[in-house]
Order: structure tokens, then C-alpha cells, then sequence
């Protein structure tokens, strides 16, 4: 592999995606492998360069890290020459918050190496963003870090709550309360749900909940009465990217639909990814449909213009998840800073979604 930029000249960039590897069988990127193999086919065919390395392959001198070999049609180890762009899918928040890290982010200042979507952003952090933009806040369920007297204050304003952990991803560790006839109901996922045995004070509801919530931070929102699709709740994943000019646009939207007798809808827990004007159209009605989507659009955009105006370093990709009521009102769920890669279908075609990455890598490459 040949660096794309000699000094003093502007060529193609190399791109560069950071991730864990694991070398037991040959290279695995995880969750991202094929999304790497799909970036390589793009940026070469764009005459630019790509490759894949981890922290522990990168040094003073150069990477360590893979390149894919289109003669022998696989990944293959070598040094490599310091990229211009890096796309971040760490998958750990411990490592993105070490000291190793941060020294890393460091040096790739000195070196004028651009890196986007540096770590992970915290549910909590991503509301306090959204609660700084007023014109937001009509579509915010409310929202605060998890506390018994606070507990005790939203049973008593909202029928239905959804206690999170403020790390948590993929519909992971989700605790759910529902209020009928005075008793307290909590299930949880990503199980089926199995009730608690139904509880008439907080305090004790507390009690059985706090094995759960000591041992890391958890925020409670607002239930919302989402649409549902023949008993199946249901919310909308939209997929933003920067755009070469630094613009958001909307890359992709799919509706999830959640499997039978689940309360979340991630495609992790056995949600299923459905056409959004189609899934739209079956509830509201073709033409209330299409002002939905065209609103969601616009929601999405402000939202991710909103995050990556405070959240500190590059943000450039964000997986907004919106939910719309019984009487059609849109709200923010929540946002993801490292959104999946599942939701677009593989084929033979470069998803756009890769296309958006390489052509904001291509923006800041020139910038």
C-alpha cells in the first residue's frame, strides 16, 4: 500500500477506520467487517487509500494495521503510512475514556490528522444537548437522572416510564413501569417480559430495582403512547451524516417494528426494519404519511445540528431515533453516536450510508 499524499502535494486522502481487532483466524473487525470491506471498495474505486488498524498499531513512526489486497482478495497486515482522516467505531467506552486515549487524541492534533465521532455520547449528555435548543423541547419526553424521590415524582405525573442506563446500547438493561389500578408493574429487556411482582409502594419498588441501578447510572423518561402496528410498538431510526460542506442530510430512514411482546424495538432484540412511508401509510393514511416523513426529516437534521454544535471533537454520523404518538406527534427517543450498521441492506450495492462517510472523510481531506 502506497501513501495517497506526498508532501507538499494533494493527491487522494488515505482513510483510516479505527476499531478492535482480533487476529486469531486472520483479521476481524467485529460488527464493522463488512462495512470496512464495502468503505475499501468505495475509496479505491475514488483512487484514495483505506485501511483498518487499533490503538495498539498505532506509534511515532506509522500504523500498523490492514489493507484489503484486491490480488488475493483479503486483509493483510502491514505498515502503513499515517492516515488524513480517521472514522472512530471504537467499541468501548472504557477505552475511549482511558489515558491511552486521550494521548492518542493528542498526538493526532499535533500531527493535523483529522478524526470524527471520537467517542460515544451518553444518553444524559444528548438530552442536556437537546434541552439547550428551546425550540426542541415540545419534542422531548421528560427526562432526569434516575433517584428514588424523582422516581416517586414521575409515577406520579406519567402512567407509563422507561428507566435506562445512561451507557447502555441495543435495548440493553431496559426497565419498563406501567401504573394501572394502583399498582406498579416493571418488566424488562431483553427478555420477554417477566413482571415483578406488582408493587403499591415506590419505596419498595426502589428496593428491588436498586441491585440494578447502583451499579451504574440510569435516567428515567417519560413513556410515550407510540403508534403500534398490529400490537407492535414501533419508532423510526433515521440515519445523518456531514456531507462534504459539513451539512447534515439524511442519509436513511427505516421504521422498527417490535417483535411480539417486546417493548423495544431494536433490531438487537428482534425488531424487524420495515419501509417507513409504507409502515406509515398502513396507520395514518398515505398523504399524513408523507407530512410525517417530511417533518421527521426536518426533526432529525436540527437534532443532529443541535448534538454536534456542543458535544465536543468532530461529530459527522448520528442515529436518531424518533417516535410518533397515537394523535401523530413526533418525539426524540434518543441518539447514537456510533449508530449500526444493520439497518441498510448489504446487497451488491455500496450502502449510502458508506458513501456519506467517505464523502465527508473527502471534505475534511480538503479542508
Amino acid at each position: 500500500m502506497t501513501p495517497a499524499k506526498n508532501q507538499g502535494q494533494k493527491m487522494s486522502p488515505v482513510i483510516a477506520l479505527l476499531t478492535e481487532i482480533k487476529e486469531e483466524h486472520g483479521p476481524d473487525f467485529g460488527k464493522v467487517h463488512s462495512f470496512c470491506e464495502e468503505l475499501h471498495q468505495e475509496v479505491s474505486e475514488l483512487g484514495g487509500s483505506f485501511y483498518v488498524f487499533s490503538l495498539k498499531g498505532f506509534s511515532d513512526e506509522g500504523v500498523e494495521g490492514f489493507y484489503y489486497d484486491d490480488d488475493e482478495d483479503d486483509w493483510k497486515k502491514g505498515s502503513l503510512p499515517f492516515p488524513n482522516v480517521i472514522y472512530n467505531r471504537i467499541s468501548s467506552r472504557r477505552t475511549e475514556y482511558s489515558k491511552g486515549f486521550k494521548g492518542f487524541l493528542n498526538k493526532l492534533d499535533s500531527l493535523g490528522i483529522s478524526i470524527f465521532n471520537h467517542r460515544f455520547l451518553s444518553k444524559w449528555e444528548i438530552h442536556e444537548f437537546l434541552m439547550k435548543e428551546e425550540h426542541l423541547h415540545p419534542y422531548i419526553p421528560e427526562t432526569h437522572l434516575f433517584t428514588e424521590p424523582v422516581l416517586e415524582n414521575m409515577l406520579n405525573q406519567h402512567d407509563e416510564l422507561y428507566i435506562k442506563p445512561v451507557h447502555g446500547s441495543q435495548g440493553r438493561q431496559i426497565i419498563r413501569l406501567v401504573k394501572d389500578d394502583g399498582l406498579i408493574h416493571a418488566s424488562f429487556s431483553p427478555v420477554q417480559p417477566k413482571e415483578l411482582s406488582a408493587f403499591t409502594k415506590v419505596k419498595s419498588l426502589a428496593r428491588a430495582l436498586s441491585n440494578r441501578v447502583e451499579k451504574q447510572q440510569y435516567i428515567i423518561q417519560q413513556g410515550i403512547q407510540l403508534s403500534e402496528l398490529n400490537g407492535r410498538r414501533m419508532d423510526f431510526r433515521v440515519l445523518c451524516h456531514k456531507n462534504d460542506q459539513h451539512f447534515w442530510k439524511v442519509t436513511s430512514i427505516v421504521a422498527r417494528v417490535s417483535a411480539e411482546h417486546y417493548f423495544v424495538s431494536n433490531i438487537a432484540r428482534g425488531g424487524e426494519v420495515m419501509r417507513p412511508a409504507h409502515t406509515l401509510s398502513l396507520i395514518f393514511g398515505k398523504e399524513q404519511a408523507r407530512q410525517q416523513l417530511a417533518l421527521m426529516k426536518e426533526l432529525a437534521l436540527e437534532t443532529a445540528e443541535a448534538i454536534s454544535q456542543h458535544a465536543e471533537g468532530l461529530t459527522a454520523e448520528l442515529g436518531i431515533d424518533i417516535g410518533i404518538d397515537i394523535k401523530g406527534n413526533l418525539w426524540l427517543i434518543e441518539a447514537n453516536s456510533k449508530p449500526s450498521k444493520n439497518f441498510e441492506e448489504r446487497g451488491t450495492k455500496i450502502r449510502p450510508s458508506t458513501k456519506a462517510i467517505i464523502e465527508h472523510c473527502y471534505g475534511l481531506f480538503k479542508s
